[in-house]
């Protein structure tokens, strides 16, 4: 499952709705009820959205997962949390 949370902080930011960003780059209505269900976009549309709002890709969504404590870690690992489960340490 995904979250378009950064999607909608931005829009919501330039005063744009969804339906007029779909129009504004001729995104399908069926992409864009796949944002509102939380689905996976294709790459090349994430691409042309973020660079529509000046943007990275990865600014506009996250992975989220039904599981608490795989989301923790996968939080964890993406902010690299200082002494999380990923936090990189190193060997002398």
């Amino acid at each position: 499952m995904y979250s378009y949370d950064g999607l909608m902080t931005i829009l919501k930011e330039k005063g744009l709705t969804k339906t007029a960003l779909a129009v504004e780059l001729g995104i399908s209505s069926r992409t864009i009820a796949k944002v509102a269900k939380g689905e996976k976009i294709g790459n090349i549309t994430l691409r042309k959205i973020s660079k529509y709002l000046g943007c990275k890709p990865n600014d506009l969504f996250r992975e989220v997962s039904e599981n608490a404590i795989l989301q923790i870690l996968r939080d964890e690992k993406n902010a690299k949390v200082s002494g999380g489960l990923y936090h990189e340490q190193t060997v002398e």
